[in-house]
């Protein structure tokens, strides 16, 4: 029975390991999809990149953030730029809901 139990432990830590997998095809299609990809999910998962939604500075100002206090490796201008495109035409700000009519 322990045997078993330890088998099904095995089996489910492995697809979950399976379902962590990102691949650059998780962001939209475009120039610099694969650069931002790779860059992003050295230090973290795409789901935090896809959940943002900011102008184009926001990201720069992202960028230096985490030059300064995640010690990322700083860019080089053709790829900071890049990615900063990429960033801000497929995550742009979000527009804001429209106000609760209900609310007091």
């Amino acid at each position: 029975m322990f045997v078993l139990a330890a088998v099904g432990i095995v089996l489910t830590a492995a697809a979950a390991q399976e379902a962590l997998v990102e691949t650059p095809d998780v962001l939209p299609a475009g120039l610099g999809r694969d650069e931002t990809f790779y860059v992003c999910t050295a230090c973290h998962g795409s789901a935090i990149v896809r959940q943002q939604g900011m102008t184009r500075e926001s990201w720069e100002q992202t960028i230096d953030l985490m030059i300064q206090r995640q010690q990322m490796a700083p860019l080089e201008a053709p790829l900071r730029a890049l990615i900063a495109d990429y960033l801000a035409a497929n995550f742009p700000p979000r527009r804001r809901a429209p106000a609760n009519p209900f609310a007091p």
